[in-house]
Formats: structure tokens, C-alpha cells, sequence
């Protein structure tokens, strides 16, 4: 199994095979086990040492570097721009760890592997013995991967992740010359990965971020829960990160909500409407609320009644330009626009181009720190607690709000409003009296305002009740009943 070696006994100067020349082959095999696992061991360590390079780097702090940038003078500007965008240097870092792995499972499959695969000849079981080099090479692979699991991804970048700011600033001299050799074959496999990718409509990126959405949404819970963060910063925090999928449907004021007023109306008939209202700007209609001409602004109006002369100007006189967008618009680059644009309200279209209801930079604000209150509104709570398990919540309040105050577990996808669900279940116009069932949940009118649903009555379904007869809208667990049970 040994191979012969060349080498003359020392003591007989014979050719080796001689007196001793049995011992010269053992002590040649040790050497090459000795050499071959030092070398395995040295890939295994390097690659672990570069890929934990490549860890710290994208895991640094931008903000922390940049002030020890300021305290310590000796990071030169190459450092710092290294460590301002270390995509490319930590790409370079964990190829070259990847490579050096690639590397030792050679090493192992050519050493180590084919030893085992040597041993395995000798096994009684046919199967074995007829495929035992290839089976010593796999087994070689395989716990070299398994070591490169627990090495490199598991011990050394778990290290770096807590270590990453003094690992980055320690190793920038080796990050700087890893990422001037590896750039052409970062780059080489960046190109070939995104040309494979591009049917896919994926991208192939050098550079990711140190943490995720759901990452750091972790963070915050527990925070939170260690009383580092406050439930309404929390709260805040959640909003913002909801506020880019949110769209303009979801926080505008409903056409049937809009208080509006006339071309036609005359300017002091206009100021009451402005005062009742309490708004400060309203949109003009031209006979309809889907004709919109423009936007009134009570500082306008001011002017025009301390003159008398001037009472007599039409509004179409005075109106400004309205200011309309989409309703599947996000709210995100809505704000943007407002922003930039210097306004303050925009009235939302439909696909058919009829006026979908009105939204300001107010409406957008809340989104993200609540509502805001001023010594106009006058509007009662959406939810109040009616009795020991009964709350009436306005038909106006959107489900996910409700889901959120008593886990009722509505669907979210197809309505906005508890009204639009009670209605949609229903499948005809809802009459006070009328209820829904859904998960337990029983919805029940319990008051209207010609044909709009004000109030609704939500109780869970006591396990001794019958559930109602099932209506045109039910599916499912959900079901209605047009009698009069559960009013008011």
C-alpha cells in the first residue's frame, strides 16, 4: 500500500529495501500525513480568517467609523473610503475564503481521502471495498464541509459579527490588498452570476446590508421588552417602516366625507362653510364633487371681507389650482411631492377618473406618529366599550386597526372598513338590526345615516347561541342574518 522510497539507509548505505530499508516507506508516509494536514489545517484556518474579514466589514458601523476616522489620525483616506464602502473588499474577502476552501477539500481528497479510500479496500463488503477510493474521497469532502459549516459560518463570523469594528480597523491593511487582487475575479463572477440571473429579473449585488427589515424590527421588540424603547417609539418605529407600502386609498378622506363647496357660492356663504368645517383649505366643485376646479384657501378669503367691494368676486376668481393624484399612488412619494411641490392637499382620482375622496400632509403624518388632534375635531373615538365584552366601533375604521385592538382576525385583503366587510357579507344594503358572523365574531348594525353604516356593535358569539342563517354573502365560517337579533 506504501510507496518506495529513494531514500539510502543511513546506516548501511544500501538502497532502501535492505536491513532497515522496511522502515524508510513509514517514516516517508508519516511525513506526508504530517505535511498534508498541516497544509489542510493552514487552508482551513485562512479561509476562516478571510471570511471573517468579509463579516466585519459589512458589519461595521458606517457612523462609528467615520468618528474613529476623526479620532484616529493614522487611518489614511484610502482606509476610510474602504471602510465608507467596503462592498468590494468584503466580496474580495469571502471569495478568497471560499477558495481556499475549495482548496483544502482538494487537499483532503487527495491526501487524507485516498488514505481512508486505502483502508476501505480492506473491508469485507463488496460495495465498499470495489468503490473505495471514490468512497475515502466523498467522505474526505463531506467532513470538510461539515467543518467549513462549524468553522467559518458558525465560530468565525459569529465572532466577527460581535467583533466587527476592531476586527475591520485590525485587518485594513489586508482587506486594501485582498480587494486589489480580487477584483477582476469579483468582478469576472459578478458579470457570469448576473448573466445567469438577468431571465430571472434578479441582480447580482457586491454589497448587502449588515441587517434586515425583519432583523431589526428583532432589535426593537426587544428593546422594547427590555424597556430600552418605549411602547409608543415602537410604535412610531412600526409605522415608518409600514408607511413605503403603504397607498393613498388607505389614508384618504372618503368622497362621502368631503366637505366641499360650489363655484357659485357666494364669498360669505363660502367663509361658513369654511368655519363649520374647520378646515382651512376646501376643494371647489363645479356641480359635482367629480368636477373639481381648484382648491380655496381661507387666508384668500380674508382679504376679500375686509373689503366690502370686493365681496362680490366669484371663487373662480380666487381658486387655486388643484393638485390631484391616483389612489394606488404611495404615500411615501406622495409626501415627497408635497414636499416639493409646496402642497398641502391633493384630491385622489379613481381609475375612471372620478374623485375617490381627498388626502393632506396631515393624513400622511399620522401615519407615522398617530392621530393629531386640534381644537377643531370634535370626533368621537373609532372603538369605545359598550359593555363587559361588547365594544361599537365607527364603520369607518379600517380592519387592520381593528385586528390589531381585538384580534378579531378579519380579512384584510379584500375590504378596507368594517363597514365595507359587514356590507360585502351581507351581499345587500345593511339595515340596523342586521349581523355577521366571522371566526367567532358577531357584527351587528346599530346605526345608519341614510344609506351609510355609522356604527356597528362587535361582540364574540357566546358557544350556547345558534349562529345565523347563512346570507347571499357568506363563505365559509362567516354568515348573516337580516332578522333583528343583536340591536342596538
Amino acid at each position: 500500500m506504501w510507496r518506495e522510497s529513494s531514500r539510502s539507509c543511513d546506516e548501511c548505505l544500501r538502497p532502501e529495501g535492505g536491513c532497515c530499508g522496511s522502515f524508510a516507506g513509514w517514516d516517508s508516509k508519516v511525513d506526508d500525513w504530517l505535511s498534508n494536514l498541516a497544509l489542510f489545517f493552514g487552508l482551513v484556518l485562512a479561509g476562516a480568517f478571510f471570511g471573517a474579514v468579509g463579516t466585519a466589514l459589512v458589519s461595521v458601523r458606517r457612523s462609528r467609523i467615520r468618528e474613529l476616522g476623526e479620532q484616529n489620525g493614522r487611518l489614511s483616506r484610502r482606509a476610510m473610503a474602504l471602510l465608507e464602502d467596503p462592498s468590494l473588499a468584503a466580496a474580495a474577502a469571502h471569495t478568497l475564503g471560499l477558495l481556499l476552501w475549495l482548496l483544502a477539500a482538494a487537499t483532503c481528497a487527495a491526501g487524507p481521502g485516498r488514505w481512508l479510500g486505502a483502508l476501505l479496500e480492506r473491508s469485507a463488503y463488496a460495495p465498499v471495498s470495489a468503490n473505495a477510493e471514490a468512497l475515502g474521497i466523498l467522505i474526505a469532502v463531506t467532513l470538510t464541509g461539515i467543518l467549513f459549516i462549524l468553522v467559518a459560518e458558525s465560530f468565525s463570523r459569529s465572532i466577527a459579527a460581535h467583533q466587527s469594528e476592531r476586527i475591520a480597523l485590525k485587518t485594513i491593511g489586508v482587506s486594501a490588498l485582498v480587494s486589489w487582487l480580487m477584483k477582476p475575479a469579483v468582478r469576472l463572477v459578478a458579470a457570469v452570476a448576473g448573466a445567469l440571473l438577468a431571465p430571472f429579473g434578479a441582480k447580482v449585488r457586491l454589497s448587502w446590508p449588515a441587517l434586515t427589515e425583519e432583523e431589526l424590527m428583532v432589535l426593537v421588540e426587544a428593546g422594547e421588552e427590555e424597556g430600552v424603547i418605549e411602547e409608543d417609539e415602537k410604535e412610531m418605529i412600526d409605522s415608518i417602516f409600514e408607511f413605503t407600502d403603504t397607498v393613498v386609498r388607505q389614508v384618504m378622506v372618503p368622497r362621502i366625507d368631503m366637505k366641499v363647496v360650489d363655484a357659485d357660492t357666494p364669498v360669505l356663504e363660502a367663509v361658513s362653510v369654511i368655519m363649520e368645517s374647520g378646515h382651512s383649505r376646501l376643494p371647489v366643485i363645479d356641480g359635482n364633487v367629480d368636477t373639481i376646479i381648484g382648491i380655496i384657501h381661507a387666508k384668500d378669503l380674508l382679504p376679500i371681507l375686509a373689503s366690502p367691494e370686493k365681496r362680490e368676486v366669484s371663487l373662480r376668481d380666487i381658486v387655486r389650482p388643484a393638485f390631484f393624484v391616483p389612489e394606488n399612488k404611495k404615500v411615501s412619494e406622495l409626501l415627497a411631492e408635497f414636499r416639493s411641490n409646496n402642497r398641502q392637499m391633493a384630491i385622489v382620482r379613481d381609475e375612471y377618473g372620478g374623485t375617490a375622496g381627498l388626502v393632506t400632509v396631515e393624513d400622511l403624518i399620522e401615519e407615522i406618529v398617530g392621530e393629531i388632534r386640534d381644537e377643531y375635531d370634535h370626533e368621537e373615538p373609532l372603538i369605545t366599550i359598550q359593555d363587559e365584552d361588547a365594544w361599537v366601533v365607527d364603520a369607518r375604521l379600517n380592519i387592520d386597526d381593528l385586528n390589531e385592538q381585538l384580534d378579531a382576525r378579519l380579512p384584510e385583503d379584500e375590504f378596507e372598513t368594517i363597514g365595507g366587510f359587514v356590507f360585502g357579507t351581507l351581499g345587500k344594503e345593511p339595515e340596523v338590526g342586521d349581523s355577521v358572523e366571522f371566526n367567532g365574531w358577531r357584527m351587528t348594525v346599530q346605526e345608519k345615516e341614510g344609506r351609510r353604516l355609522r356604527k356597528i356593535r362587535i361582540e364574540p358569539r357566546r358557544e350556547d347561541e345558534e349562529p345565523p342563517t347563512t346570507g347571499e354573502g357568506g363563505k365559509g365560517e362567516q354568515s348573516a342574518s337580516a332578522g333583528q337579533s343583536a340591536s342596538g
